[in-house]
């Protein structure tokens, strides 16, 4: 380290600062870190809890997810007997994959459900059809309402609809109605 004359020396040390002043000491220090203390705290979280808690939630929902994807696509719908299709051939809406959407058409005479919905496909929902379209119909179990009791078995009916249903995930029927919790619809006339 360099040595000054004594002047030298009392020149820099009265431009240095010495060590133990410091922001708070001065009084503008003081009244800032006094209005800091009255401020309301926020309690610290901790990185590690944040991170564990993110963490989780992703395993959960990825757990979720592959147990849902799972239990949808290992569930192949029986077909349904031809009771289950409706009395009236223009009992049916169109639906996109898992029903989120639902629209009405009409069949022209002699078209089928699945042709009529594929010819409206971009009318009722604003995109190209799907190349795999499939009918379903919705099996109902209900408890006999004339001289049944609660315990009684339930009876199975129908629903009156056909839903012709975008199959493009699972392209077949058996896995896009079941997908829904559905049966295959009979083969109309």
């Amino acid at each position: 380290m360099k040595h000054y004359d004594a002047e030298t020396e009392d020149l820099i040390s009265r431009v240095r600062p010495t060590a133990e002043v410091t922001f708070t000491t001065s009084p503008q220090g003081e009244a800032i870190l006094a209005r800091l203390l009255e401020l309301p705290q926020q309690p610290e979280k901790s990185f590690r809890k944040r991170r564990l808690g993110v963490v989780g939630a992703v395993a959960a929902a990825t757990l979720a997810a592959g147990g849902a994807t799972a239990a949808i696509g290992g569930y192949h719908a029986p077909n349904a007997p031809p009771e289950a299709m409706p009395a009236n051939d223009m009992a049916f809406v169109c639906a996109t994959s898992g029903m989120h959407r639902m629209g009405e058409t009409a069949a022209r005479v002699g078209e089928a459900p699945i042709d009529a919905c594929r010819r409206s496909w971009s009318r009722i929902f604003s995109i190209k059809a799907p190349s795999h379209l499939y009918a379903c119909v919705q099996r109902i179990e209900a408890i006999p309402l004339t001289g049944g009791s609660e315990t009684s078995s339930p009876e199975t009916r129908w629903g009156k609809l056909v839903y012709v249903i975008d199959g493009e995930q699972f392209k077949n029927a058996p896995e896009t109605c079941g997908s829904v919790k559905m049966f295959v619809a009979p083969a109309g006339d």
